[in-house]
């Protein structure tokens, strides 16, 4: 018969990889929709403006409550460090990410983004005090084989579509190095919103990161195209909303709550849902190609990322 605390823990884990599991196929879509956009000729920053502007009034709301609630307030201290974080998850990791998917496939992004555990293992254990354990190092040779592999796989389409032309080498290689980028940044929010979300709680800590970043996004919006509202259409404005709502809000309080439940490193390697249905529906529905090289790329990146967990 298991322990009583055992008995207890258990419903709550199985909770946190419901809600992680749920977050990766929201997060998953995110690509589809922003590739989507910009076919309907929006760019990165504005897209990203209008999303946070749409995003923020909700984590005002439950930002408020979520402080109202809280019988010991937390300090200020507390506050800007989680305002901190919010800027390397939802502020630098989106604008690198959305910039990148500028120049690369949403196949590619969603597999570089998923190989993020690999980056929270290797700084966790050179900088956070996170044990290494030997096996990790062929989880981590599989994971960015595989990554090299779909690196290849989008060269090669491009080279096709542009005649080998040299701006298509140049143009991948940005937006892996972008994407590449954007994931470093969210590993970090990953290891330092830990313990953020113990002091503040995961609600509090998501409407507090969210706010943060929302507004350093107005900020870099306004200097770059002043107080102008983007060009919109019926379209625009669906697909902007959806991503708000559906790929931004919701799966961002769902991965927060994950983290409080399961650990940041459960959290980060639950998402093995998130590549494949990304490449699902980008081939269902941009019509990007697929062949033996996505299929052998995304298992060894899958493979790896999943013994990270061993």
């Amino acid at each position: 018969m298991a322990a009583p605390s055992e008995q207890a823990s258990t419903p709550t884990a199985r909770f946190g990889l419901i809600l992680a599991l749920s977050a990766a196929f929201l997060f998953s879509t995110k690509p589809i929709i922003i590739k989507w956009l910009y076919e309907q000729g929006m760019t990165a920053l504005p897209l990203m403006w209008l999303r946070l502007m749409l995003a923020m009034p909700v984590y005002i709301v439950v930002g408020y409550f979520s402080w109202k609630r809280l019988a010991v307030k937390p300090s200020l201290s507390q506050m800007t460090q989680a305002a901190g974080i919010g800027l390397l998850g939802y502020y630098l990791a989106s604008y690198l990410d959305l910039v990148g998917l500028e120049h690369v496939s949403a196949q590619l992004e969603r597999l570089m983004l998923y190989a993020y555990p690999t980056l929270v293992v290797v700084l966790g254990a050179l900088f956070f005090g996170q044990p290494f354990k030997r096996s990790f190092i062929p989880a981590l040779v599989l994971t960015y084989v595989g990554l090299l592999v779909m690196y290849g796989h989008d060269l090669t389409n491009a080279s096709l579509l542009t005649d080998g032309s040299s701006n298509a080498v140049s143009e991948i290689t940005t937006g892996t190095l972008l994407i590449l980028a954007s994931a470093l940044s969210f590993a970090l929010y990953i290891l330092f919103s830990k313990k953020a979300i113990g002091a503040l709680g995961s609600l509090l800590f998501t409407s507090v990161a969210m706010a943060s970043a929302s507004v350093a996004t107005f900020i870099h919006y306004g200097v770059i195209h002043g107080i102008v509202m983007p060009d919109m259409n019926t379209e625009r404005w669906i697909g902007t909303v959806i991503m708000a709502i559906f790929a931004t809000v919701v799966p961002s309080f769902m991965v927060s709550e994950a983290i409080k439940r399961i650990g940041p490193a459960k959290t980060s390697v639950s998402g093995t849902i998130g590549p494949v249905m990304t490449t699902i529906m980008a081939v269902v529905f941009l019509g990007e190609p697929f062949g033996w090289m996505t299929v052998a790329g995304m298992a060894l990146v899958m493979v790896g990322v999943s013994r990270l967990q061993k």
